[in-house]
């Protein structure tokens, strides 16, 4: 079984695990990897369900979801349409 991520991460709790301020955190994000950090764990999150779906195709939906750190299922499904043009069910149709 795969860890859940956790759905309560942000900007002051991983500032405070790495022990730096959340502006330095900014800037890291803004300079080094050209993002927010909103977008990059969105990003970080999309990965890991596709790698998910792969992984483990008897999984739905719903478990993913929950699994890679998403706040619902509809969440999911619309990051999907933007990234990819299409549903997680289609994509790992295509994709498996």
């Amino acid at each position: 079984m795969v860890r859940r991520k956790d759905t309560t991460v942000n900007m002051f709790t991983l500032s405070c695990s790495l022990n730096i301020s959340r502006n330095e955190l900014s800037r890291y994000f803004t300079s080094c990897l050209n993002s927010t950090f909103r977008i990059w764990l969105a990003e970080v999150r999309f990965e890991a369900a596709k790698k998910m779906m792969l992984d483990y195709p008897d999984y739905n939906n719903d478990i993913i979801s929950a699994e890679c750190g998403f706040s619902s299922r509809s969440y999911l499904y619309r990051i999907f349409k933007e990234k990819e043009g299409c549903s997680p069910t289609v994509w790992r149709a295509e994709n498996c």
